[in-house]
């Protein structure tokens, strides 16, 4: 039931993303961020009982980070985007990527985690 769980959330968030057009939610480098840091934190935390987990933490961690760093860059003129609205919109999407990627990761580890679970013997 929790595959079915996950499937209908996967789904709702795909849907809401191809309603406003999937192109937005998509940067590789806000990606390969999240998936990078979440695997540090995973490698940090150094728990093979609770890898899955620890995957899906440091997802959200990276997540919320990568966001900061987007709107230090953003706030900090770095790419000449403050008070420019055709160019503030766009980073700031960008910018919040990495949260949904985080969040996003992290939902699929909750599911994963349960039945990833050492066997006791």
């Amino acid at each position: 039931m929790k595959f079915l769980g996950l499937a209908i959330c996967l789904g709702i968030i795909t849907g809401a993303a191809v309603t406003v057009g999937s192109h937005l939610f998509f940067d590789l480098n806000s990606l390969v961020f999240v998936l990078g840091g979440a695997t540090g934190f995973l490698v940090m935390k150094n728990d093979p009982e609770k890898y899955v987990v620890n995957f899906g933490e440091g997802a959200v961690y990276f997540g919320w980070l990568g966001t900061l760093i987007g709107l230090i860059s953003i706030t900090g003129d770095r790419f000449s985007a403050w008070g420019d609205g055709d160019k503030m919109g766009p980073a700031l999407a960008v910018a919040m990527l990495t949260i949904l990627y985080g969040y996003s990761l992290k939902l699929i580890t909750i599911a994963l985690a349960q039945d990833l679970k050492p066997v006791k013997e």
